[in-house]
């Protein structure tokens, strides 16, 4: 009898704390699924905030210097050249690193080592800027770095390209140093 009675006692104590977790896993659930849904209220809030791509690409647009090859050339290469002379005779031929050592091996020129890196930049950025406009790439910068260099490739494969491979990881490397936004 002691037995039998020790059992319901053990069964009535099993199915108290069966029904006391349950209600615990139920009372977790609901809270749970206010978060949930506390979440997804603030999200939704926050959508109306948020700019878009179109919003990023005008500011890209608007911000940043005016033209960065011809700021990256302003200090050095200006005193003997205009911007007109560098899209008509360094933006289409011509390898920009041998350009750039000729120019910087004159004797009147003041181009150190240090500047040959930003001034290959500026102008290999120029050839881009022969085909597009500035406002064009200047919308790069909303990409991220895999999808700006994804472009930069697909336009050197385009018919006409001159920018060699070289060229090309020299407009990406260099592209967050123009605008100072971010370092590739």
């Amino acid at each position: 009898m002691a037995t039998q009675e020790n059992d319901e006692r053990l069964g009535s104590g099993s199915r108290m704390l069966a029904t006391w977790l349950g209600v615990l896993g139920v009372i977790l659930l609901l809270f749970l699924v206010h978060m949930v849904i506390s979440l997804h209220n603030e999200i939704v809030d926050q959508r109306s905030e948020l700019a878009t791509k179109q919003d990023l690409r005008n500011l890209a647009v608007n911000i940043g210097p005016t033209n960065p090859a011809m700021d990256a050339l302003a200090q050095d290469c200006t005193d003997c050249h205009s911007e007109e002379t560098f899209a008509r005779a360094h933006g289409m031929s011509g390898d920009v690193a041998d350009i750039v050592g000729r120019m910087a091996s004159m004797a009147d020129a003041s181009i150190s080592q240090d500047q040959i890196p930003r001034l290959e930049a500026g102008l290999t950025f120029m050839k881009c800027a022969h085909c597009h406009e500035i406002s064009r790439l200047k919308e790069l910068a909303i990409l991220s770095p895999q999808e700006r260099w994804d472009v930069i490739l697909e336009m050197t494969e385009k018919a006409g390209s001159t920018i060699t491979p070289e060229e090309a990881r020299r407009i990406r490397d260099f592209y967050g140093d123009f605008w100072g936004w971010h370092s590739p």
